[in-house]
């Protein structure tokens, strides 16, 4: 195995030894130890590999394998052949036509006397071959030839002479029986043996016809190899299965040879002698094994240093890392106990699952569960569910237990609790129908935020650390995980489908989860003549008070509180008849905290105060469209080098992305971009070190917005807490780098310190302008998002719609003031009552508020773009209807958040990136087109992120994996555009001048979000000093002023695309001012701030 990690450079004071072209080993006083430093050269790359410390108990191996070629052997009675370069040495020994005399002889050096394993490696066209095995024929010791005992013999028969073409009666043949053309006439596990004359057939004797084949039984040969067929006899290369040999200490020598009889053989490419492993006690080895070569293996065979087997080797050892690594036990722990509705369990209860993980075992009381064994899911579970913080009622009454339940279990227990059943009406208008279904839930996702199988992403529904944006778990920093998907279209689309299961049975009534059956309409009489079936529960009582009571122990485990049991059957007491109050009483229920989550709550009597965000203002409207391409943006093929002087950056480029000359007529492209598929634009930067970039072709609206002057690109940039070196980003970044869920969530928020828990930036944002008497709203149109999370109190709550509008709320109430009783139900709690019920009530109450403000108002606005057809572009279209309500909803100030995914490119990325431009290319375009119609172009910028940039070295797969630092844009109407600003790398390997460089082109930001996000504040209209941008930005104090841009950077009046002349900062190279030729914009080239020199040595 090859134990090596990343080294800086060689060690002072070693020697460098050239072992071939592409290795040097540099060596302190001639040995192989922990300070010698391999330097490999691969496409093009210096890699220093070095031994690094570490412990690893392995079987010591004797002798590794040592490969001896048939070819450098000697040979006798067999030619040999150079016509294929699959041969490992290029050539090999034709054994297929030969005799007894034909033999192939190595001599085999052992490090000391005892066993080991040796194998060829043949090519054998059709049938089984055996060759005799002999060991030192040829010195004073007695020869030895080596007889592999069959496993399982068979009794020697007589051959079966049927005929040479045996009719379809015959078949399958039998052992011993001929005369067989294939494998595929004998029976099962035999084999047609292919002869020439009278050749010996194992396990047969007696009379045999010249030159007929018999099918055989490969248990019967009992020579050193037996070699099965490869299906070719120079291309086909297998290795044989082992066989153990004795060997003495020193020189040795093993033939193979054709028995006698035989008059045909194998090909024989090469002898692999190897020792036996031996037991050995824990080894210290500088490094964990690793078996795969780093040296690539461009053989056609994959014969050479990468090959099958080490792979499975290492994908086992990996698989072994990673599960028995110390953060499982307790991960999988905690995520179990949250889908068992224990958001936050204590730290005791999280031990005691470990505890059982580990072990395998878990007591309660005088019964033991699990294997015993580490990993048991039944001692895991058996911790989680009989744990006294499971099983204990008291526990109940702490306001921080339980959990908000999962929207798709909420359904499904409706649906069972209260006796769903599939029934076609009898009585129905139309053709007869099919009267069994299986329940139909159409594209329940898309209504309530979850659906069995329909996962958003490889996180699933909702982040496990989520803490919602308001409410005593966001005071308390707890988590709960299912409020993330508690957004106003969820909330609002879950109560309209339960209440027309409840009213009209499982169909399309009134939003109702299912499609339309074909027949009659929605009547809520308790026919239920338009579904497919329908809830066949009738409550037990002698009055509405027992069986709301009996409905309420079904439907909230008989957690409701006896003031909203009065309440709900207060209000439900006037319906004609005991069916319609029982549909009334079950569709309150449903609406409560305590059928919700898993709380109990006490109500403190006053009305719940629900701010909508309006107010009043002479400031003109500005808006912010934060588009999040989720997944980790490819950035280095959305904006490339093109022309680059005196260093070729994009020379560079293309070698880190994979190009490579096999040979003359083989050249691997990589998955950089060829410069005919970029739409070059100039830099208007002299601190680049490229006069000119390229723009991905399948962009061409970003193009027409650079060259227009409304578009900046800012290079080299990302997440930071402060301006970090090679050495010290790790300590300085306190963030899971290169982690989907961390890096999404902090770009976000904007805020490593915490020193605004759990706010994001947009949040922050409006709660500044709402401070200052400037009305704001925040819209997210793609879930709930922690970048428009502000402080309780501080500024508005987010309206989270979804791309296709907003549905009605309760279209046809069962009584007539229903929407006012569903408000009392979800009133005010005291502070110790549930916080997970307190935050289904208060995320109800914000979402009826604002769908009844927004609903009238976004039904009546008229788009004149047609955009085109998908989600994004269905995000961005609703946020032109809402920007039509501004006036309506007396906003100044609006922040929305679009999304667009699938960047999340390990495998094949530049089909991938084609697709995905090509959709958001389109989506921009229109949204521009319908901006400048609404008169809103000069009033809105779109800022584009993506959590985290990919590594410019590619992986197997042509994909790339997480990395860090890239290039983001943003533009508007009002953007002094036409620029690339921030500082483009010039070296994407490790040791780069700048040290900014780590592995695989990982690249270290140069240029902080807060570059762009500074300018931006400033044109919403935070002041660019003092404690409002200071809580808007709180890490922007940890940068060199003079790297971030202002207003009047970013900015220009509504006629203006440039931007006043700043104070010009130290160049990357002084050739690097050089202003391109083509092609021009409509800009002028402007001094723009950049990263010092030296900030980052």
């Amino acid at each position: 195995s090859q134990l090596l990690m990343g080294a800086g450079s060689p060690q002072d004071g070693s020697t460098a030894t050239n072992i071939t072209d592409d290795l040097t080993v540099h060596m302190i006083g001639g040995n192989v130890d922990g300070n010698t430093v391999f330097e490999v050269q691969d496409k093009g790359r210096t890699m220093y590999l070095k031994n690094m410390l570490s412990t690893v108990g392995l079987e010591g191996w004797t002798m590794p394998p040592q490969i001896y070629e048939a070819e450098d052997a000697t040979i006798s009675n067999a030619p040999v052949r150079n016509n294929t370069p699959s041969a490992t040495g290029g050539s090999y020994v034709e054994a297929h036509y030969g005799d007894e005399s034909s033999y192939v002889e190595w001599n085999v050096n052992a490090p000391s006397s005892g066993k080991y394993l040796i194998s060829l490696r043949y090519a054998n066209d059709n049938s089984p071959r055996p060759l005799s095995v002999f060991v030192n024929t040829t010195q004073d010791i007695l020869p030895q030839e080596i007889i592999r005992q069959p496993a399982n013999p068979n009794p020697t028969i007589p051959f079966n002479n049927i005929a040479s073409n045996p009719d379809a009666g015959s078949m399958p043949l039998k052992r011993c029986e001929g005369d067989c053309d294939n494998d595929d006439q004998c029976g099962d596990g035999l084999f047609c043996m292919q002869n020439n004359a009278y050749e010996s057939v194992p396990g047969c004797n007696d009379t045999q016809t010249n030159a007929w084949d018999y099918c055989v039984d490969i248990n019967d040969f009992d020579y050193g190899f037996t070699l099965l067929p490869t299906g070719g006899w120079s291309g086909d290369w297998h290795y044989s299965e082992p066989l153990e040999v004795d060997l003495a200490a020193g020189k040795n020598t093993i033939r193979v040879q054709l028995p006698p009889l035989y008059t045909a053989g194998p090909n024989i490419d090469h002898l692999k002698v190897e020792g036996l492993p031996k037991s050995t006690s824990a080894s210290s080895f500088r490094n964990p094994p690793h078996f795969m070569s780093l040296i690539p293996d461009y053989y056609p065979g994959g014969l050479g240093e990468q090959n099958l087997r080490d792979a499975q080797y290492e994908t086992d050892a990996v698989l072994d890392h990673y599960f028995y690594q110390d953060n499982v036990a307790p991960f999988m722990c905690i995520r179990i106990m949250q889908r068992f509705s224990f958001s936050n369990p204590s730290p005791r209860y999280v031990a005691s699952c470990v505890e059982a993980f580990r072990t395998g075992l878990y007591t309660s009381g005088s019964v033991i569960f699990g294997s015993g064994e580490y990993g048991s899911l039944e001692a895991m579970a058996a911790s989680i569910l009989l744990d006294k913080e499971a099983t204990e009622g008291a526990i109940s009454s702490d306001p921080s237990y339980g959990s908000l339940r999962e929207p798709i279990l909420k359904l499904t227990h409706l649906m069972r609790s209260m006796d769903y059943q599939t029934s076609i009406p009898t009585t129905k208008d139309g053709a007869p129908m099919q009267t069994t279904y299986n329940v139909k839930l159409w594209k329940i996702d898309e209504k309530i935020g979850q659906g069995p199988y329909e996962f958003p992403t490889v996180f699933s529904y909702f982040l496990p650390e989520y803490v919602p944006d308001s409410g005593p778990n966001l005071s308390a920093n707890l988590a709960s995980p299912e409020s993330m998907i508690a957004t106003m279209p969820n909330v609002v689309n879950l109560l309209n489908g339960m209440f027309s299961m409840i009213k009209y049975g499982l169909s399309d009534c009134k939003n109702g989860f299912s499609t339309y059956p074909g027949y009659s309409s929605c009547t809520d009489n308790g026919v239920y003549e338009r579904s497919y079936g329908h809830l066949f529960y009738e409550p037990i009582g002698v009055d509405d008070y027992e069986k709301a009571s009996d409905l309420a122990l079904l439907l909230t485990a008989g957690r409701l509180s006896e003031d909203n049991l009065n309440t709900i059957v207060n209000a439900c007491s006037s319906e004609p008849d005991q069916p319609s109050t029982n549909r009334c009483m079950q569709q309150l229920i449903v609406t409560t905290g305590e059928f919700h989550s898993t709380n109990r709550i006490t109500q403190s009597g006053e009305d719940r105060v629900t701010e909508t965000g309006v107010g009043d203002s002479t400031e003109p409207y500005k808006a912010i469209v934060y588009f999040n391409l989720s997944g980790g943006l490819d950035s280095y093929n959305m904006l490339a080098p093109h022309t680059c002087t005196p260093i070729d950056v994009y020379g560079r480029y293309r070698t880190i992305r994979g190009k490579r000359e096999i040979s003359a007529e083989e050249i691997v492209e990589g998955v950089g971009l060829p410069l005919e598929r970029l739409l070059e634009i100039p830099a208007n930067n002299p601190n680049q070190p490229c006069t000119s970039f390229g723009i991905h072709e399948n962009l061409p609206a970003l193009k027409n917005l650079y060259d227009n002057g409304k578009l900046n690109f800012i290079a080299n940039a990302g997440l930071l807490a402060k301006p970090v070196t090679v050495d010290n980003y790790r300590g300085e970044t306190p963030v899971q780098l290169f982690a989907h869920n961390a890096m999404t969530v902090e770009a976000m928020r904007e805020d490593l310190a915490k020193e605004f828990t759990g706010t994001g930036i947009g949040g922050r944002m409006a709660d500044v302008l709402t401070q200052a008497g400037i009305p704001a709203n925040l819209f997210s149109i793609d879930g709930q998002q922690v970048v428009l999370t502000g402080e309780p109190g501080q500024g508005p709550s987010p309206f989270i719609l979804s791309s296709s509008g907003l549905s009605a709320f309760n279209a046809n109430p069962s009584i007539t003031n229903m929407d006012d009783v569903i408000k009392a139900l979800n009133n005010e709690t005291t502070t110790d009552s549930g916080f997970h019920a307190e935050t289904w009530s208060s995320k109800l109450s914000v979402s009826l508020a604002k769908q009844e403000l927004l609903k009238e108002e976004i039904d009546a606005t008229v788009v004149t773009t047609t955009f085109p057809s998908g989600s994004t572009a269905d995000e961005f279209e609703m946020v032109t209807r809402i920007m039509q309500t501004r006036e309506a909803r007396r906003s100044k100030r609006d922040i929305f958040f679009v999304q667009d995914g699938g960047y999340d490119t390990h495998s094949n990325v530049d089909a991938s990136l084609i697709n995905n431009f090509s959709r958001i290319n389109g989506v921009i375009q229109a949204f521009v087109d319908e901006l400048v119609v609404l008169g809103l172009w000069e009033s809105t910028v779109v800022v584009q992120f993506s959590e985290f940039a990919r590594t410019l070295d590619p992986n197997t797969g042509e994909g790339t994996d997480h990395a860090w630092g890239g290039q983001h844009f943003m533009f508007g109407g009002a953007v002094n555009g036409g620029h690339v600003l921030g500082r483009y790398p010039s070296d994407f390997e490790q040791g780069d001048p700048e040290r900014l460089a780590l592995s695989r082109g990982r690249m270290i930001p140069t240029t902080p979000w807060d570059a762009m996000w500074k300018g931006t504040a400033e044109w919403f209209g935070i002041p660019a000093t003092g404690p409002e941008m200071d809580k808007v930005l709180p890490m922007h104090r940890n940068f060199p002023q003079d790297i971030l841009y202002n207003e009047t950077v970013l900015f220009g009046s509504p006629s203006s695309t440039s931007a006043p002349t700043l104070p010009t900062p130290p160049t990357l190279s002084p050739s690097s001012s050089k202003a391109p030729t083509s092609p021009t914009a409509a800009s002028s080239p402007v001094k723009v701030p950049n990263v010092q020199e030296g900030l980052f040595d």
